[in-house]
């Protein structure tokens, strides 16, 4: 809110007849004080908050000045509102903790009262005519949200009971600035998700590196409007940054190269942080590449930990971002670095299908670092993954989305087919689902999306079956849909026995506006939850299939044991009745156990 300034008529004062008046008994002003607080309480709007705030302030004390200061990004303290004096010396004003009445109040974080004005050097003059002024900071938890300047002609118009209403009152209207900056920021926030979302939508399934940069320069352009944009990628044989997309970025014909830990770019690498500076020409580590350039906003492209590029945005003004252009490009940079990935991966396999014997090995390891390095646990419960492929690429799937509050989401999958074309499919099946999960899609219409775009991508002849959960720790429950994949298996403690969860749906990808049902399970401390693709209970021994009953056995045999422990003698059973040899079909197993 320190961004915004209101300016009441500085020639907006009581009229005549109530400076006339007698002034009011201390209990009638205390009296007065219950309607002022609910009024503005009620306020949560910020443009409407402020101008509340001094309307009822003047039912207290008759004031020349009125000034409510907020704290900057630096620590100073400029005018968010004023009354009683020009917005063109509002504009001007900055405070620093310590300097003048209002920064002593600030720093001291205690009211400060000054009868006499002419006789305290600390006074800052800004209208003639003020004879006292009171500073009182607003203080919410013991966090300075801002201080309340009252200057006045008359000391007398302090009276002891005026100075303690405006005590009690500063506290309720620190709770009340902060509600409103809340309420303007969630109402902020929820535009750019909306935002975001539609984004998010446009860039997860553009698959060339190429034609995603150009519509990443495009739809950033649509939440900032830029001066000079550039995307700078790490050219990992050299470790430095190569600008791969600029719009009106560098005059020079030679586009630089950039090593990572120099200049602004390559320090926004290093830290991993995003680096926001009002003038270049103040910070040491700008690169005067673009002598136009006073102001730059750099937010890494991060992946899985891993750092894949910059966002570089530069202006030819002075502060021209803020913080919360700097939290929407944090949020855009999260979405454009898994797109990133999930282009460069296509890319890559598109060229190494062509010498498919030759680099199957550097494949699998791209498709190893696409699933989770480990699996995740927290209070009452754990998980474990395996994965085992018939070849060297497989076609299964799995991942974990952490969705905050105990929420977890989980996807297991597995692609029709095996080898390159399989593993492709399941990366760009794994993209889309990812993308979905953090949109907080409910599980069937989680898999509805993802069908869509798979279905508008035309690849005839793949499909992919996949089950996603959605886990609720703090409240004990699971909510689950089907795609084709075998029906989990719920162990329950209660009972000491498994039971399919029984929930049937058709192959993402398979066939036009396929919708999918859901439900959802009450869990306790100790069951056990097996999700597993067909290479498990499909495993032949040359005589039989291993089968579902021989797999509800070894849970009810293990649920004592962790997460870990059950997936790897479930494996180990397989891998004994199946014989010597490697599967015939990709193995994917995921056990959360809840203690």
């Amino acid at each position: 809110m320190a961004t915004s300034l209101y300016v009441l008529p500085f020639s907006v004062l009581r009229s005549p007849e109530s400076l006339e008046k007698s002034p009011r008994l201390p209990g009638a002003l205390l009296a007065e004080l219950l309607p002022i607080v609910g009024e503005i309480g009620s306020v949560l709007d910020p443009d409407k908050l402020l101008p509340t705030i001094a309307r009822q302030l003047r039912r207290v004390v008759d004031y020349k000045l009125l000034d409510i200061f907020l704290p900057d990004k630096d620590g100073g303290l400029v005018p968010a509102f004023v009354d009683g004096y020009p917005p063109e010396t509002a504009a001007k004003l900055r405070i620093r903790p310590g300097e003048g009445i209002v920064g002593a109040a600030a720093k001291a974080r205690e009211p400060v009262f000054v009868p006499d004005v002419s006789k305290d050097r600390r006074y800052l003059p800004l209208v003639p005519g003020v004879v006292a002024e009171m500073a009182i900071p607003l203080l919410n938890r013991d966090h300075l949200v801002g201080v309340l300047n009252i200057e006045g002609p008359d000391a007398s118009a302090f009276t002891p009971e005026a100075r303690t209403a405006l005590q009690v009152l500063a506290r309720h209207l620190a709770v009340a600035i902060e509600n409103a900056t809340f309420y303007r920021e969630t109402r902020w926030y929820a535009g750019l998700l909306a935002t975001l979302y539609e984004i998010g939508k446009e860039t997860a399934s553009i698959l060339d590196l190429d034609e995603l940069l150009q519509r990443v320069a495009e739809v950033v352009k649509r939440v900032i409007d830029y001066e000079m944009f550039g995307i700078l990628l790490i050219d990992e044989a050299t470790n430095e940054l190569v600008v791969r997309q600029s719009v009106a970025y560098a005059v020079a014909p030679e586009r630089p190269r950039i090593k990572v830990g120099q200049g602004l770019t390559g320090a926004a690498v290093l830290t991993r942080q995003p680096i926001m500076v009002g003038d270049v020409r103040q910070d040491p580590r700008y690169l005067n590449l673009i002598p136009q350039t006073r102001s730059e906003l750099v937010v890494p492209l991060i992946h899985k930990e891993k750092v894949l590029g910059v966002f570089d945005l530069e202006s030819p003004v002075l502060n021209r971002f803020t913080e919360e252009h700097v939290k929407v490009l944090t949020l855009l940079a999260s979405q454009v670095a898994v797109a990133i990935e999930n282009a460069r991966l296509y890319e890559s396999l598109r060229e190494k299908e062509v010498r498919l014997e030759k680099d199957l090995d550097v494949a699998r390891r791209i498709q190893e670092g696409l699933f989770p390095e480990k699996s995740p646990g927290g209070p009452g419960w754990e998980a474990s993954a395996h994965f085992v492929p018939a070849q060297v690429l497989g076609g299964d799937l799995y991942d974990f989305y952490d969705l905050g509050d105990r929420v977890l989401g989980l996807a297991v999958g597995d692609v029709a087919g095996k080898g390159v074309s399989a593993a492709l499919y399941g990366a760009f099946a794994s993209g889309n689902v990812r993308a979905r999960a953090f949109e907080r899609h409910a599980p069937a219409e989680l898999l509805r999306h993802v069908n869509n775009t798979l279905r508008r991508r035309g690849m005839d002849g793949l499909f992919c079956t996949l089950t996603f959960a959605l886990f609720d720790f703090a409240a004990r429950r699971v909510t689950l849909a089907n795609s084709g994949l075998p029906y989990p298996v719920h162990y329950r403690a209660a009972t000491s026995r498994c039971e399919p969860i029984e929930l049937p749906g058709l192959p993402l990808g398979a066939f036009d506006g396929s919708t999918y049902d859901e439900k959802t399970l009450e869990l306790a401390a100790g069951d056990v939850l097996v999700f597993y693709t067909d290479g498990v209970t499909e495993a032949w021994n040359g005589t039989e299939q291993y089968g579902g009953e021989r797999l509800a056995r070894q849970v009810e045999a293990n649920a004592g044991l962790s997460a870990a422990k059950i997936g790897e003698r479930i494996l180990s059973d397989v891998g004994q009745f199946e014989g010597t040899g490697s599967p015939a079909d990709d193995v994917t197993l995921v056990v959360v156990r809840l203690r």
